[in-house]
């Protein structure tokens, strides 16, 4: 396999490596690492050195790669305007992909690069951490099988405090403008959101938002565009309906004064879960459940509950080698997808399936006006989105 991409995320897909290698998985090899920025690769290549034993080649372009042959598949960790540009040339070039978050910058992105899986016969995934912790596996547990909670009624998500992005730092400084990022916090931390409200409550059906940009600052030197003004939203209130009925607020701001405010209270007709981590990354931390009857269950108790449900055969897929951390799930999953063709848990259509519900906030800011998440998944609503991908020529 080939790191592409060796900046921020890179380190913790590292760290992936490390711990399948350390528990004994000897499913693949890192024969590579890619990047322009060659120090960065070199680093990684180092830091992979420390527990593989063989150091990965380096490589400073991605046609350098494909060219030498020095990998099946790849691990893309690119900023995401590069995502699509990255991947479908390497699916092109016989190699399987899995794709960091977001799928693609746009919609149209996300479906170019899956066409390409599908015109190449690559095994294309999706590289979502969240889902996989075994804390979120417990309360998605808790909820579906459990029903711990009973029907989830309601659900707030709300952050808000005063923490402006520090754009002389090179992992945000292609963050702040919708260019290279496709959007803000809906589009970055919020395709982890997108992700998991879906596997709990199924389609989203339709979606209110506004939203502002507050962030007067000049990100200088932001890859491609040089000095550019920060464009991306800061300030966001949506309301998601799903097809079920379901209502979720989701109000964020990094631009305002006072007491850090982060709460995600999922309610239903029997009791409250508690996110006790980031309100974006539902339940990687736990969350603790408050039942109408005054009852507290624990984040350990819903995580030990839900360990003794699984069979053997479930912990060894869920959990490979004993593995909890996201990075490393996700990551043996690909390479198990492609050793076995079985599909990945998640794949190029799960990834535009997220992608669209962050997009469909976007475009129903745009419009002003409530937007069906079918017209923004199938294209039929794109007015935020197509002066990026006239930029990118997609």
């Amino acid at each position: 396999m080939a790191l592409v991409g060796c900046g921020w995320i890179a380190e913790a897909h590292v760290a992936g490596y490390g711990d399948l290698m350390r528990r004994g998985c000897t499913a693949f090899t890192v024969t590579a690492c890619c990047d322009p920025n060659v120090a960065n690769a070199e680093k990684c290549a180092q830091a992979i050195a420390q527990f593989q034993g063989a150091q990965p080649a380096v490589f400073a372009s991605v046609d350098e790669l494909i060219a030498a042959r020095a990998a099946d598949a790849a691990d893309v960790c690119v900023p995401h305007a590069f995502h699509h540009r990255v991947a479908i040339p390497l699916l092109a070039g016989g190699l399987h992909v899995m794709v960091e978050k977001p799928m693609g910058i746009t919609i149209k992105a996300s479906r170019a690069i899956i066409a390409a899986a599908e015109k190449y016969g690559r095994v294309l995934a999706y590289g979502e951490n969240v889902r996989r912790y075994l804390p979120a596996r417990a309360c998605t547990w808790a909820i579906h099988a459990r029903r711990m909670i009973g029907d989830v009624r309601l659900v707030n998500i709300h952050s808000v405090e005063r923490a402006p992005f520090d754009y002389d730092r090179a992992a945000f400084k292609w963050r702040g403008s919708k260019l290279l990022t496709g959007g803000g916090m809906i589009m970055d931390s919020g395709a982890h959101l997108a992700d998991m409200v879906q596997l709990l409550f199924g389609e989203p059906d339709e979606v209110v938002c506004t939203m502002a940009t507050y962030d007067d600052q000049v990100i200088a030197g932001a890859p491609v565009l040089g000095d550019t003004p920060a464009d991306v939203e800061d300030t966001w209130h949506a309301v998601i309906r799903f097809r079920s009925g379901l209502h979720l607020t989701w109000t964020y701001s990094r631009q305002l004064y006072g007491e850090p405010v982060r709460i995600a209270n999922y309610y239903g007709s029997a009791g409250t879960l508690r996110d006790l981590g980031f309100p974006f990354h539902p339940f990687q931390a736990g969350a603790v459940a408050v039942l109408a009857d005054g009852k507290t269950v624990s984040s350990g108790q819903i995580e030990t509950e839900y360990a003794l449900s699984l069979s053997d055969t479930d912990k060894a897929r869920l959990f490979p080698y004993g593995a909890t951390d996201g990075f490393a799930i996700e990551v043996w999953d690909f390479v198990d997808a492609i050793a076995t063709g079985r599909k990945p848990e998640m794949d190029g259509l799960d990834g535009l399936r997220a992608k669209a519900l962050c997009e469909t906030c976007y475009e129903a800011a745009v419009a002003g006006r409530p937007v069906r998440y079918a017209d923004v998944l199938e294209g039929r609503v794109n007015a935020y989105q197509k002066p990026i991908d006239d930029f990118w020529q997609i």
